[in-house]
């Protein structure tokens, strides 16, 4: 599945700003004309029931903000029916951007410049690693540590000063 993913629209995908998750998650033919669409983002979860496939597709798109790991699963009863998992970005990408910016304008003397390139240079490999974790390994416990890693780094101040 991975990568047959890469020729073609993701299945879950998340809007530039990070407020709107599109799905159009194929599902095969059962029995059920219906089915359950479970989308988890951090801590919250949106649930939307009787949805039908009619072409063979959940397509749905939901007005939430995200940050994180996002997974959506297809439900038929209690049966995980396909899964798609993607990363939402943007609070991440916020923290690299102020870290770039404050590492160009800086005018210190030593290596505190430096020091906030390589922090914005770890945090961007960090993000790249988890969404290629979630989105073509499937690996959503990894995916989720390195964006939490990524995170903590974003938040992490050095009182080191020069």
């Amino acid at each position: 599945m991975a990568s047959s993913a890469r020729n073609q629209l993701a299945p879950l995908q998340i809007n530039s700003n990070c407020t709107q998750v599109f799905v159009n998650i194929p599902v095969k033919a059962t029995t059920s004309p219906e089915y359950t669409l479970e989308i988890t983002y951090g801590s919250n979860t949106t649930t939307v029931e009787n949805l039908p496939a009619p072409s063979g597709s959940i397509i749905y798109v939901a007005n939430i903000e995200t940050s994180g790991v996002v997974v959506a699963k297809v439900l038929e009863g209690d049966t995980v029916m396909e899964q798609a998992v993607a990363v939402s970005t943007c609070q991440i990408d916020c923290c690299i951007a102020k870290l770039v910016e404050s590492a160009i304008n800086c005018t210190c003397k030593c290596d505190k410049c430096k020091e906030e390139l390589d922090r914005a240079e770890k945090i961007f490999l960090l993000l790249q690693s988890a969404v290629y974790a979630a989105e073509v390994a499937e690996n959503i416990e990894d995916a989720q540590a390195k964006y939490a890693k990524a995170n903590e780094l974003c938040t992490e101040v050095c009182a080191c000063g020069c």
